[in-house]
């Protein structure tokens, strides 16, 4: 029976070559729109190198300083006596890394440059929580760490701009002209969606004191934000609560500040939209879903209801066929079946156009729909789950188009059609 509605369908696309054509593309252009922002949404959720661990990731993005005279309240970054006492002391988590931003001018000795590059000044512990993927050499060691020597990672691109090779291991450049830094490892460059990782520099932040100094709030605040690695995200939980028993018992040794570290983030918590400082008002599914499904309802309705009008007129067409089935025993169910089973065809094909032109709008609008000029892999998109999302769409986009004339046609008195027909 399945076959036979799948030849009813082909047939009707013949003859209906412009009717059919117009259905096509609204459906493409519906599932394409939509699975648009199913894809940003997947993007930052996905596991894919440099993080392939994003499941099992917390995130703490900044803390809260209040004076303990109630006149001064700062949200704010982490500063590294923060994270001597609170995280680097966590035994509940496989790593636990701290990462600071800037933008510095690259140069080399001897050839003064002037292009400013993003760097990451961060720890070892860096490179366990996420996994890049090294070109030539390594990532600067503890002992680099310890003693505060600059020894960097930088980017294949960035090599390629100041040494015309990727393997600059042992070479030498300028950080603003001033810090001369060693080039420890090449990694291959992150992509940009991911803000976490993308640098063209990491180098130890115990290299420059402005960094480790920090004297603000009785040494609290600072530019740091935090990356958990957890064993397993059964680990959450037990997580969040010995950061509070370190936190606690960093405030008792404090005079005049009382510090507040809220519930770390986890990577869906993120995506959903919360960030930025210290906050303890989370953005849930809810709240998520009044801004974005409103998009989403009004990108699949749009096209549904002038698919529903198109769906409609080619139905009517069909009034004395289905008029003539029923006399011969065609049940209204069965009628049903075969035109939403019929008009199903046309809807899958659309579909899978559909997902073609998201990928398409994706990498050609990365720069305004992503941040910048985004590097784009087959591991970020192609996810079972967008497969899934778009089965999901097509399918409502169906039901909703066809069902509702099918479901008027089939408990209708078609039979009275073949006396119009006749006259």
């Amino acid at each position: 029976m399945i076959k036979q509605y799948i030849k009813q369908a082909l047939q009707t696309l013949r003859e209906n070559r412009l009717t059919s054509v117009i259905s096509i593309l609204g459906t493409t252009l519906s599932v394409a729109m939509i699975l648009v922002v199913v894809l940003q949404f997947q993007i930052r959720q996905a596991e894919y190198s440099p993080v392939s661990n994003r499941s099992r990731m917390l995130y703490v993005q900044g803390i809260n300083a209040r004076s303990k005279q109630g006149n001064d309240n700062n949200n704010t970054g982490l500063s590294v006596q923060v994270a001597r006492e609170c995280f680097y002391p966590l035994t509940s988590v496989e790593a636990v890394s701290m990462k600071a931003y800037d933008n510095l001018v690259v140069s080399l000795p001897g050839k003064r440059l002037f292009d400013e590059y993003q760097v990451i000044y961060t720890d070892p512990a860096f490179w366990k929580v996420f996994d890049f993927r090294f070109l030539h050499g390594q990532p600067f060691t503890e002992a680099d760490f310890n003693s505060g020597l600059p020894n960097v990672v930088i980017s294949d691109y960035l090599a390629w701009r100041l040494f015309n090779t990727t393997d600059a291991v042992g070479h030498e450049l300028l950080l603003n002209n001033l810090m001369e830094c060693r080039v420890a490892g090449v990694v291959a460059r992150p992509t940009k969606a991911v803000t976490d990782t993308f640098a063209d520099v990491w180098l130890p932040y115990t290299c420059n004191s402005a960094y480790t100094e920090s004297r603000n709030c009785d040494g609290i605040c600072g530019s740091f934000s935090a990356v958990i690695l957890a064993r397993s995200t059964l680990d959450f939980d037990t997580i969040g609560d010995e950061i509070q028993k370190l936190t606690a018992r960093y405030n008792d040794s404090k005079a005049d500040y009382i510090l507040s570290i809220g519930k770390p983030l986890t990577t869906l918590e993120r995506t959903l939209g919360n960030g930025g400082n210290y906050s303890e008002n989370r953005i849930g599914w809810m709240e998520y879903l009044r801004t974005t499904g409103l998009v989403l309802l009004f990108l699949l309705l749009v096209p549904t209801l002038n698919l529903t009008g198109i769906v409609q007129s080619s139905i009517q067409k069909r009034r004395s066929e289905m008029g003539l089935r029923m006399a011969f025993g065609a049940t209204g169910g069965r009628l049903f079946t075969q035109m939403v089973s019929e008009n199903l065809v046309i809807t899958l094909i659309g579909g899978l156009a559909g997902i073609l032109l998201s990928v398409a709008l994706l990498y050609f609008g990365r720069s305004f729909l992503l941040s910048g000029d985004t590097v784009i892999t087959f591991g970020m998109i192609f996810q079972p789950y967008l497969f899934v999302a778009a089965l999901f769409f097509t399918l409502l986009i169906n039901l909703l188009s066809s069902g509702l004339p099918a479901w008027h046609m089939s408990r209708g008195q078609i039979v009275e059609s073949l006396k119009d027909e006749n006259k």
